[in-house]
């Protein structure tokens, strides 16, 4: 089974991959994760005044701060059958165009937590990507 797995850097982040890892047997074992961050677009009146490569460098270390500590999680846990996919852009649509690309039957995500009332006035990622994929949703909080 192909796992995706969205990443950002939080606490939640780090008690889903422990999640994961603590039901090996159910979760990492034969299965091939994809992990996935979303970096925060540039918006168009910012982009135009940067060059490509600046805009481009932004993303790569943006990016890298979130992954770097994800492998080395990953690492501890003794998990290799996976591979990143980095983007930028809205989150959710990005976690949930991710997932279908690489025919993901599971989109795991760790989530903060808020009760009915914060999702309504905050929204959330991870209720965005419940409400508009057909895809299985595991959420760690």
């Amino acid at each position: 089974m192909k796992i995706l797995i969205a990443v950002d850097g939080s606490l939640h982040t780090q008690k889903a991959i422990d999640y994961l890892a603590k039901h090996r047997q159910m979760f990492v074992n034969g299965n091939e994760f994809v992990v996935v961050h979303v970096c925060i677009g540039v918006p168009g009146h910012v982009a135009r005044h940067l060059s490509k490569g600046t805009i481009a460098e932004y993303y790569t270390e943006e990016t890298a701060k979130i992954i770097e500590p994800v492998k080395a999680q990953l690492a501890k846990h003794e998990i290799t059958n996976y591979r990143i996919d980095a983007r930028h852009g809205h989150a959710a649509e990005e976690i949930i165009k991710s997932a279908g690309e690489c025919g993901a039957e599971l989109i795991v995500m760790g989530t903060h937590g808020h009760g009915l009332i914060g999702r309504a006035l905050m929204g959330s990622v991870a209720t965005k990507v419940v409400a508009e994929t057909d895809i299985s949703v595991l959420l760690v909080q």
